[in-house]
Order: structure tokens, then C-alpha cells, then sequence
């Protein structure tokens, strides 16, 4: 596990981990005291963590081990499911107090009209719009039809940004391998945050990494305050967490840059406390 931030949490969000799921996927396999596991991630340097997985996963979750620590997020393949409802299934973990909501593998790009009103519930709730964006792992049997990584790159997310200027918008994974379009976007955009999760980006060149955010050392303040720690690991389980190479990663990064303390917090915690309405536990 990474370094403690602190020697004990004491209320104050420092670290948030905003892409994190359960294993099994649809459930939490933890064995023993949840709030032994707690303290244990938050002496590792984790405050909290947002939730992606289906509904009764992240009530489970929430239920198990408190509300300050899983932030939860329900997440929906947008794919035509005959017979289910998801605008309906929607609204009722909105109702129960999910905090945004998770869209991943289109049938159609994430900006094509058939999803706004889905845009328009997660808005009208003030929730938050998270997007798995760019390259999608491939499951073990044949999708049909296929999903098209290219219907969930940042272009689609510019738009859906566009026709909701108001929709608080978080892009998983930097639109992998689109990050010039990933990092034109949340920039350009007020609305839109984005993190550098997944198996990916922390193998690319931190010379990459920092032209982006520091183009010849000139710290582009704007852009990097648009950024949100995140892993894309497993919680809630007895095993291994792996975060602590993200960690490193991202302090490897905001090193590289020379980002103020301000920029850290940002990136560390504080976007995440602004996207999803965290307050103090005291």
C-alpha cells in the first residue's frame, strides 16, 4: 500500500480515489470488520472512494462501510436491453442517494440525442456524469455488436458538454489513446474533469506527461487543475490493493510540473469534494 498521507484521518478528505470498483464486480467480497478495512485504506493514504459498479453493489457498499468513504455511482452499459429500464433504474439509485452516474460502452456515440434525456436526469439531480472514454478492455465472448471504442473518445464528450454546459462531467481514463483530445477538452471546458486511470497511462513517458501539463516547464495552471487522482483498481476485498503505483505515478507527475500545493489538493482531493459534494466528516 502507498505511504500514509497522515498518521490518521481526522475527518478531512486529502486523497480520493474517484475510479475504483468492487470484486467480484458486482458485489463486495470483504471478510471481517468494515470499519477495521477503513481505517486501514485510510492509513494507506485513501480517504475515500467513488463507487463504480451497479446499483445494488454501491448500496451494499455504502450500507457496509459508511457513506463518507464509498461515494456511490451506479454505472449503465448504454446498449438497448429489451424490457429494462434504465432512465426508471436510474432515478430510483438517484434516489437513494447515488452521487453521479456511470456510462460505458455505446451503442451509439455518448453524444447522439437517444442519451440526452439520460444527460438531462443525471444534470436535473445535480449529479455527476462520469465516462469511461477511449480504448475499452474486450470481454471473453463476442460482443454484438461490437463495442466501438471510437463512440466513447473525448470528441463525444466535447459535445455532450456543449448541449449540457451545466452537467458536471468526469472522463475516466483520459480518452486512452486520445489524450491531446482528452486534455483539449477538460481544459477548454469548465464542466469537465477528467483522470488518468487504468493501465495505461502511468506506463507513457512522463516527458509526454509533463509537455502536456508544462509545455517547455511553463506550468499550465488550468489544465492540470481539471485532473482527478484515480486508479481503476479493486476495493472493498481481502486481497492486495494496487493503487500505490497510481499514487506514484501521480506524485511523480505533479513533481515533474512543480505544482503548487494548491494544484496538489486539486488534483489530490479537492476536485472530487467539489464534483461530488463531499463535506467533512467532524
Amino acid at each position: 500500500m502507498a505511504k500514509p498521507v497522515q498518521d490518521a484521518w481526522d475527518g478531512v478528505y486529502r486523497r480520493v480515489d474517484v475510479h475504483v470498483h468492487s470484486r467480484p464486480f458486482a458485489g463486495v467480497q470483504y471478510r471481517g470488520s468494515a470499519s477495521a478495512y477503513v481505517r486501514k485504506v485510510r492509513a494507506a493514504g485513501i480517504d475515500a472512494v467513488v463507487l463504480l459498479a451497479p446499483g445494488e453493489a454501491c448500496d451494499k457498499a455504502v450500507r457496509r462501510f459508511g457513506g463518507d468513504f464509498v461515494i456511490p455511482v451506479p454505472m449503465y452499459y448504454l446498449r438497448e436491453m429489451p424490457g429494462r429500464d434504465i432512465r426508471g433504474d436510474m432515478e430510483r439509485w438517484l434516489d437513494r442517494g447515488a452521487r453521479g452516474i456511470k456510462f460505458i460502452a455505446p451503442l451509439h456515440k455518448y453524444s447522439d440525442e437517444r442519451y440526452w434525456p439520460l444527460y438531462q436526469l443525471v444534470l436535473d439531480r445535480k449529479a455527476v456524469a462520469v465516462f469511461h472514454t477511449g480504448y475499452l478492455a474486450a470481454r471473453s465472448q463476442p460482443e454484438i455488436p461490437p463495442v466501438e471504442m471510437d463512440d466513447m473518445r473525448a470528441a463525444h464528450v466535447d459535445a455532450v458538454a456543449r448541449r449540457f454546459p451545466d452537467l458536471k462531467i468526469l472522463m475516466a481514463h483520459f480518452s486512452n489513446p486520445w489524450w491531446e483530445e482528452a486534455w483539449k477538452v477538460c481544459w477548454s471546458k469548465p464542466n469537465v474533469y477528467a483522470d488518468l486511470s487504468g493501465a495505461t497511462a502511468l506506463h507513457r513517458s512522463m516527458s509526454m506527461w509533463g509537455e502536456m501539463f508544462a509545455p517547455d516547464g511553463h506550468l499550465l495552471r488550468d489544465s492540470l487543475a481539471k485532473i482527478c487522482f484515480a486508479s481503476d483498481v479493486c476495493y472493498l476485498h481481502n486481497g492486495p490493493h494496487e493503487f500505490a503505483p497510481y499514487v506514484e505515478f501521480y506524485q511523480r507527475l505533479l513533481d515533474r510540473v512543480n505544482a503548487p500545493q494548491s494544484l496538489r489538493h486539486r488534483v489530490w482531493a479537492g476536485n472530487a469534494i467539489r464534483l461530488f459534494g463531499l463535506k467533512s466528516a467532524r
